[in-house]
């Protein structure tokens, strides 16, 4: 199977390197020479992304998300302020997980049973809907505890262990995104295997 660029040396390391440019100019220079070595760091890497043509939209994504950090440093005056967008991740993903739930259509049946064939009627499989239910409070549980590290370590002014939880949180994410299509996809299996033996 095919790994998925993102999740490839070259995406972990071309995701995390503005968050590591930043830390390291920060660290010898100051903020603002960290703010404009991670603009430049941000183009360079969206330039080589168009060139290669290979996951453009998340390239966009990502140095947009990269300008709106260092403007966000730049406009507190502060390192730490590098980290405040990033914090936006998890906190939506929590309410939005949460919120699926009070809905009674848990978010991981949405997506991932989309992703992988599964019934469209799903909601009417008690056994998938209860997965993905599980799978959705997880998902969420991951969330809560990754802002709640942020928010504390923000607090702190722990800018260097702010940048290395904000690296390690990208291969996290995809590690529980690969996780839940796996599990969704068995889970499936399993319900339409239990839906053809009772058939037969």
């Amino acid at each position: 199977m095919r790994t998925p660029d993102g999740m490839s040396p070259a995406g972990v390391v071309a995701a995390a390197a503005p968050t590591l440019v930043f830390l390291v100019a920060n660290q010898i220079g100051g903020l603002r020479p960290a703010v404009v070595a991670t603009a430049v760091t941000a183009a360079l890497i969206l330039a080589w992304r168009l060139w290669t043509r290979r996951q453009v939209r998340h390239a966009v994504v990502g140095a947009l998300l990269a300008a709106a950090c260092a403007a966000v440093a730049a406009g507190t005056g502060q390192a730490r302020g590098f980290f405040l967008p990033p914090m936006l991740v998890p906190a939506l993903a929590a309410a939005a997980c949460l919120l699926s739930l009070v809905a009674d259509r848990p978010l991981a049946g949405l997506v991932a049973n989309r992703i992988v064939g599964g019934p469209p009627r799903w909601r009417s499989h008690r056994g998938l809907r209860r997965f993905y239910a599980v799978t959705t409070v997880l998902i969420a549980l991951v969330s809560l505890a990754s802002l709640a590290a942020q928010v504390l370590l923000y607090q702190w002014g722990e800018v260097a262990w702010l940048g290395i939880l904000h690296v390690l949180m990208g291969p996290v994410w995809g590690a529980v995104t690969a996780l839940s299509i796996v599990l969704s996809r068995r889970a499936v299996t399993r319900e339409r295997d239990a839906a053809e033996s009772a058939g037969s």
